[in-house]
């Protein structure tokens, strides 16, 4: 059946009720702001569900060629919900370009998102080719 409970795409955060991470963040109008996937109860669905068990990878935030991290992770002026720590962890997702939008002038800002955190959207980084002990690579 074609719910949330089902889908490969939801994590469970408690019994009935989890976040649904098909897509991934889109920008923001506004600085500083976290990634929060939407909350569904598990017997909601939606079109794109495929059934727990597919062949699908998941790629966490911090393998993704769209996931940018500073060495010293993000330093929000806001830290919102979330702890010092995480935001050493924390980069920013940058998957989707901004949509235009009908007045001039708006800045874009992507969403931060924690070093753990997936979605059904990430790419892998490409792997760099492997080098010789010279440090040429061997590609």
């Amino acid at each position: 059946m074609d719910r949330c409970d089902n889908c490969l795409f939801w994590k469970m955060a408690r019994p009935g009720e989890g976040w649904c991470r098909r897509l991934s963040p889109k920008p923001s109008a506004e600085s500083d702001r976290i990634a929060h996937w939407p909350t569904t109860h598990g017997g909601q669905g939606c079109g794109e569900f495929v059934e727990i068990g597919s062949a699908y990878d998941f790629v966490l935030c911090r393998e993704c060629r769209f996931w940018r991290k500073p060495a010293a992770g993000l330093q929000p002026v806001d830290r919102g919900d979330r702890a010092s720590h995480w935001w050493a962890q924390a980069g920013l997702c940058v998957r989707h370009a901004p949509a235009p939008v009908s007045e001039p002038g708006p800045r874009a800002f992507w969403r931060a998102s924690h070093a753990s955190d997936s979605c059904a959207e990430g790419l892998l980084r490409p792997q760099a080719p492997p080098k010789d002990d010279t440090g040429s690579s061997l590609a």
